[in-house]
């Protein structure tokens, strides 16, 4: 096993908990939907647009596997717990909030007229968000202690869905994005359904050649964690 890039992707996701904190005050959802209510853009808002386009490429790699700190947080804290989200069923809750996420921005942007511009920390300091940025990341923090790890990611957050959307508008455009390869030599040691984060059944995925999942954020544990090498990046198109 590729145990040096496995820790290396661990520390990523530590440093990202350390620095929550800060980051929180950069970014956020809270703050991206506080900018939107008074028609400015937010730092929050350009980094998931930068996220949204690379999804086109790289899938929800770089958002949700190695960039988004609430991601890493929800990781962290589930390793502890030993839990995983494995309801399918659950995981469709998130498409109702979805919806209500894009309501109240279109509802925000109808009422004041459109967006007035760009302002990076227009939100920063809002007595509101002091309080709602903490209790969100407390939220989450214990919905992965309950539900399993990530539980958020997959039952409840709505810029997954949108970075979904734009990881299979990439593969229906027919241009190169990286997924998961699957190479047949399975041993169905089940190593790789242990290390997803996500909870998904990748030794199912690999056995019936299915290696494309709406859940999966492309981290690549179950690629570093298999011992036959059977699962791999590819950047390609994808059929």
């Amino acid at each position: 096993m590729k145990n040096g890039k496995i820790r290396t992707r661990t520390y990523i996701l530590a440093l990202l908990v350390i620095f929550l904190p800060v980051l929180a005050n950069l970014y956020s959802p809270l703050l991206m939907v506080e900018g939107i209510k008074i028609g400015i853009i937010t730092l929050s808002a350009l980094v998931f647009g930068v996220w949204l386009i690379l999804s086109l490429f790289l899938g929800r790699s770089i958002s949700c596997g190695y960039t988004c700190p609430y991601g890493a947080l929800q990781e962290i804290l589930g390793r502890y717990t030993n839990k995983k989200p494995k309801s399918k069923k659950a995981s469709q809750i998130r498409y109702p909030f979805f919806v209500l996420f894009l309501i109240i921005v279109s509802y925000s942007i109808l009422k004041i007229g459109g967006l007035k511009g760009v302002n990076l920390f227009a939100s920063n300091g809002n007595p509101k968000l002091v309080i709602l940025i903490p209790l969100f990341i407390l939220l989450i923090g214990i919905l992965s202690l309950i539900f399993g790890n990530r539980a958020f990611c997959k039952y409840l957050c709505p810029q997954g869905v949108f970075l979904t959307i734009g990881t299979k508008l990439g593969r229906k455009i027919k241009i190169p994005s990286l997924h998961l390869k699957n190479n047949h030599n399975c041993s169905n040691c089940e190593l790789c359904n242990k290390s997803c984060p996500m909870g998904l059944d990748v030794n199912y995925m690999v056995k019936n050649d299915k290696m494309e999942n709406l859940n999966c954020i492309l981290c690549g544990e179950c690629i570093e964690n298999c011992p036959k090498n059977v699962i791999n990046y590819s950047f390609s198109i994808k059929d």
